[in-house]
């Protein structure tokens, strides 16, 4: 493991590392994640997901010092994030049985001794004598293949958290999990970590990644009117990189920053399904404390370290903004697709279309077309006939008002009555 000076524990539990606050933000942003995540696949119809596994590739010893408290780590959050969202459906669905097994890894001994000392004081050690958690000493890499023999054998769904401290997440780690199918990352990634691996690929701008490489022509970097391009072009390369080699259909970040400007690492969700992307952005919105389209000018969420301890800084007043932007840029980005569709298009394509270029959640969209509805600007097609149901289904028609396709009887004279 990098980085072993800040990130050191001993076996039994006497040294633990300082957490800073940017990496309890990450900590939060995943047990919420995972939370939500088990809710919605167990909470899916009457029977729901029945097998879940979760890995945590670079576990660490489960603990922190957090001033005189203890903050827990990535892999005992995980677990009760599972419980706490189990419960939940059983209160809607009591008979509902969820077999979760996990997988926690480590390359160092002392880490995975001290990580199942604290999971055994967590009153978790249940986990550990049943055969549902499995404490691995190795590195990451070497245990893959038999990670994802594990959740093929299981079948089920399956999330990866990897959180290498400071080394590299590259695409081909990532491709052989998405491979296995209904199987989810999360993982951080410096921003120097993308420069490395972009400039492997992109040698027009290989000035800009040594520049980023060096320190010191960092932080001089920071004041000059291109670095905010630069950034943007990084993260956007990235997610591109991760989506081309990876074979990853949809990707998320959630920007970890340390100053105004700088960003320091990012949180980056890959899966092949929208809806996991949609369970995300919720996640993401809850933690977030950047204006909507920050610095740079691309679409993301993040936590800024310094905002956090700004007093005169209002969360509620940067909440309604991002939410008034973010409809918007929605209603925008409707239009004009729906300007290029005069037939109209299927909600759950206009979904499609849209869902990576904008924070929106699913209710963001209901909202944004009811109020496109009452301004007469959209009409919603059930069936063949017009509906003014605030919510939308998936298969539902969305046509501009002013257009009339011959494919709905009577739709060019008269619209049929409202269902």
């Amino acid at each position: 493991m990098s980085n072993k000076k800040k990130y050191e524990w001993s076996a039994d539990g006497s040294e633990l590392p300082t957490i800073p606050l940017y990496a309890k933000t990450k900590h939060l942003v995943l047990q919420e994640y995972v939370k939500n995540w088990i809710e919605v696949l167990c909470g899916h119809g009457r029977h729901g997901v029945k097998k879940v596994t979760l890995v945590d590739g670079f576990c660490g010893g489960g603990m922190y010092k957090d001033g005189e408290q203890l903050w827990e780590g990535s892999a005992i959050r995980m677990i009760r994030m599972v419980e706490e969202g189990l419960k939940n459906v059983q209160q809607r669905k009591p008979w509902h049985q969820l077999d979760a097994e996990y997988i926690f890894i480590d390359n160092n001994k002392e880490h995975t001794s001290c990580l199942e000392l604290q999971i055994k004081k967590a009153g978790l050690e249940e986990y550990l004598y049943s055969g549902k958690c499995k404490i691995i000493t190795n590195e990451f890499e070497k245990e893959l293949d038999r990670c994802i023999d594990k959740v093929k054998l299981r079948r089920g769904y399956s999330f990866f958290f990897l959180d290498p401290f400071g080394l590299d997440v590259t695409p081909e780690i990532v491709k052989p999990i998405i491979s296995i199918g209904r199987s989810e990352v999360l993982f951080t990634h410096m921003l120097s970590g993308l420069v490395r691996i972009l400039s492997r690929k992109d040698r027009i701008h290989k000035k800009t990644f040594q520049d980023f490489e060096v320190d010191e022509y960092y932080k001089d970097l920071a004041d000059q009117s291109d670095f905010l391009t630069k950034q943007g072009y990084l993260r956007n390369q990235g997610l591109l990189l991760y989506r081309k080699e990876g074979d990853v259909e949809y990707a998320w970040t959630f920007a970890i920053m340390n100053s105004l400007k700088n960003v320091l690492y990012y949180l980056i969700h890959l899966s092949s399904n929208p809806t996991a992307l949609e369970v995300m952005k919720k996640t993401l919105v809850k933690y977030n404390n950047l204006e909507y389209q920050y610095h740079y000018g691309v679409y993301g969420l993040g936590f800024r370290e310094l905002d956090y301890f700004d007093k005169n800084l209002s969360t509620y007043n940067i909440k309604e903004a991002n939410i008034e932007t973010c409809m918007n840029k929605l209603r925008e980005q409707f239009m004009k697709i729906l300007a290029q569709n005069e037939d109209g298009i299927s909600f759950e394509q206009l979904r499609l279309k849209t869902i990576q270029e904008n924070p929106a959640t699913i209710e963001h969209y209901f909202d944004v077309l009811h109020q496109l509805k009452l301004e007469k600007e959209v009409k919603v097609v059930r069936e063949k006939k017009i509906t003014t149901s605030k919510k939308i289904e998936s298969k539902d028609i969305i046509i501009r008002a002013k257009d009339k396709p011959l494919w709905i009887p009577g739709l060019p004279y008269k619209f049929s009555n409202e269902k």
